[in-house]
Parts: C-alpha cells; structure tokens; sequence
C-alpha cells in the first residue's frame, strides 16, 4: 500500500460553491473526507442551497467577506476556485495572508487552457493576460515560503464542451472546427478535475511524493476530436452522424487579431485549431490516476449519456 494512503491533512477551497467549486467541494467532502476530514469553503452566501447542502456533509462555511487570516489559519491545502477577475485589492489580501498561513500546498485558479502556450501577440484575451500578472505576483509572494505552487491545466470542462461557439452544435449536429477536423482538444469532466486535485494535494503533502509534482502539469480527462464526437453523438442519440464543415483557421485568426473582442470562445477555437489544446502526448493522468485504477475518467460518450438520463 502507498505511503499516500495514511496522509491526513486541512483544505480550504476558496469560492466552494462556484461552477468548479461546488465539484471540489462535493468530491472532497464525499470521497476523501479520510485524507482531508477537515474541509472549509468560502461562499459569498453561507445560507444558500448550494452551501447548506455541503454544512450538511460536514463542511465548515465561512463567508467570503470573512478575513482570508481566519480562513486559513492551520490549513495544509489551499485550492482557489475563485473567478480569475476578483478585486485587485482582495487578490493582494488573499497573497499576503497566504504568506502569513504558509500552507504545504496552493492551487491556483488555472483549469483551463495551457496559457503558456499562447501566440495572440498583442491581442491575447484579457483573461490570460489577467493570469500572466496573478501567477508572477504569486510566485513572487511565495518566494522563500514552504508552500508548493501547483497549476493545473486541464482543457475544457467536459460539463462545457457541447457549445455552439466552439463549433460544437449538438442540437442542430453541426460540427464546425478551424483547421483539420482530426485535431483533439482536452476535456475533462469537473468530477474528475476535482479527484485530480485531490490526488495532486495527497501527493504533494506526502514527502516521499511530493516532488514528483510538478508546478505546471496538465490533465486530460478525455483528448477527442470534432471527427469523434459526431461519432459518440450518433451512437448515443441514435442519429446520422452529423456534418462536419471546417473553417479556415488563419482567416479566423487574422480576423481576430484585426478585432479582438471579449468572447473567450474564439481565443480557445484557435489554440484547438492549432494544437494547442491537445494533451494527448504530455499529461499527469498516470500521476494522479495511474492505469484508471482509482476511478474512470469521465468520457464525452459518458457526458452524453448522462444528459440523456431522465
């Protein structure tokens, strides 16, 4: 048995009952409350449906107005859920008392693309233009601490793939990529971004492990192309597969960088188009779930399924 499997430790998950938080918060709570039976959640309203319901699986509730200083006070793991555009000013209280509770592990709001990789010189979106300043003012302010700095990229969240402007028109079964049609993209279902997590903080915390994970590392639930997915929704809708009509990337992207705007889903079309959402060849999936033999990930014929159950 691992070395892993006697790891206990404190979590707190900053913005616990967002879009990914709520995952974070569920999947902790649930199915490693062993490891972390200690679970804290900042929520902007402690008396939600969303927050009472994780109260009820025995999670502390603490109010985002509440002092970051007794958030994480004694915590061993922090997870930050919150959106990229908080206040700046609420960033820099978050970092400072970040320094102050020197937890062993912070996981920065990443979860998405791989912004390292990004070409939109002079026109990039300013959500990674935003993460380029949060992560060089966080490494700078962890500097000379004992925290570990763990940013995942994990493509797109499954929960989010069936979206029209990326090309991905289930209902009409219209499938529009930029470039080839062969090209994957990484996606990964929230469950399985937030077991990942999970994975990463028990083997960071466990000093025989810890240094086999990596600051930057990528995950990658499923990596499927917009050829394969006609394909599942065929199987599991019951339809013909559905038409594939590919757009010329260097015109889109020309076309983006002569009038950028604020759609974030335009951005991602490129990088899928390029290549640059694909994780296939380089990810930590056997680090954090080697062989599938903790859990299964999650898969796009999976999420089809599932939203066709009653």
């Amino acid at each position: 048995m691992s070395s892993t499997s006697n790891i206990t430790g404190t979590v707190a998950i900053l913005g616990g009952t967002g879009d990914l938080g709520l995952h974070m918060s569920r999947i902790f709570l649930i199915e490693y409350r062993k490891q972390f039976p200690v679970v804290r959640i900042t929520t902007r309203d402690p008396n939600s449906p969303k927050a009472q319901e994780l109260a009820k699986l025995g999670a502390e509730l603490y109010k985002a107005s509440d002092s970051f200083d007794e958030v994480l006070s004694g915590v061993d793991v922090v997870i930050n859920a919150l959106p990229t555009f908080i206040p700046e000013e609420a960033r820099k209280q978050l970092l400072a008392a970040l320094v102050r509770a020197d937890p062993k592990v912070y996981f920065l709001s990443e979860f998405g693309a791989d912004w390292r990789l990004n070409e939109f010189d002079g026109y990039e979106h300013k959500e990674w233009r935003t993460k380029r300043v949060v992560t060089a003012e966080t490494k700078a302010a962890l500097q000379g601490t004992r925290t570990k700095l763990i940013m995942p990229a994990i493509g797109l969240f499954l929960g989010w793939l069936f979206h029209p402007g990326l090309g991905i028109d289930i209902e009409k079964n219209v499938y529009t990529p930029l470039g080839s049609e062969r090209t994957r993209v990484a996606t990964t279902a929230e469950d399985d971004i937030a077991r990942s997590v999970a994975r990463l903080a028990i083997l960071s915390l466990d000093p025989a492990t810890a240094s086999t994970v990596p600051t930057d590392l990528r995950i990658a639930g499923q990596n499927v192309s917009y050829e394969e997915i006609p394909d599942a929704v065929s199987r599991v809708k019951g339809v013909p597969n559905g038409a594939i009509k590919t757009l010329d990337l260097e015109e889109f992207d020309r076309n983006l960088k002569e009038n950028p705007n604020d759609n974030l889903l335009d951005y991602i079309r490129v990088l899928i188009g390029q290549g640059k959402m694909d994780f296939s060849r380089e990810n930590a999936n056997e680090l954090v779930n080697p062989n599938q033999s903790l859990w299964k990930w999650k898969t796009v014929e999976d999420q089809l399924r599932s939203s066709e159950s009653p």
